[in-house]
C-alpha cells in the first residue's frame, strides 16, 4: 500500500467514554475522554470496494489511515477533528516494521449522548 504521509492532515483522539462529573450539577456524565492524539488520513475506497461491502455492516463506515501502532485496537474510540465519535470496527496494522508502517482503521460513526451528530 503506497501512502504519502503527508496526507496524514488530520488531528485525531483516541479514548473511551467515562464518567465525568458536570461542575455545574456535581452530577455524573458519560463523555469522551481522549487519553492521546494522533495524525490521520481519510483513505478513498475505489467504486469497486463500495459495491463490494454495500448490503453489509461494513457499508456505513469510513477508512482511515495513521501510522503503524500497537496500542491502536478496539475498544478503544476515535474522535476526529470535527468532533464526531467512531467505533473502531476493524483494525488492519502493517507490522512489518519498516519504517513508513501505517494501519488502516475502519471506522463506523456512532451516536452518543453529548456527542455531535453528524
Amino acid at each position: 500500500m503506497k501512502i504519502n504521509p503527508y496526507d496524514l492532515n488530520k488531528r485525531g483522539s483516541f479514548g473511551a467514554v467515562r464518567q465525568v462529573q458536570n461542575e455545574k450539577t456535581d452530577g455524573y456524565e458519560d463523555k469522551f475522554v481522549p487519553d492521546f492524539k494522533r495524525w490521520y488520513g481519510v483513505r478513498t475506497r475505489t467504486m469497486n470496494q463500495t459495491y463490494q461491502i454495500y448490503g453489509t455492516d461494513l457499508q456505513d463506515t469510513v477508512d482511515i489511515v495513521i501510522r503503524h501502532d500497537d496500542s491502536i485496537k478496539p475498544p478503544l474510540l476515535f474522535q476526529s477533528s470535527d468532533g464526531l465519535q467512531y467505533d473502531i470496527v476493524s483494525s488492519s496494522p502493517d507490522d512489518t516494521g519498516a519504517l513508513n508502517a501505517f494501519d488502516i482503521l475502519t471506522l463506523k460513526q456512532v451516536t452518543r449522548k453529548g456527542a455531535k451528530n453528524g
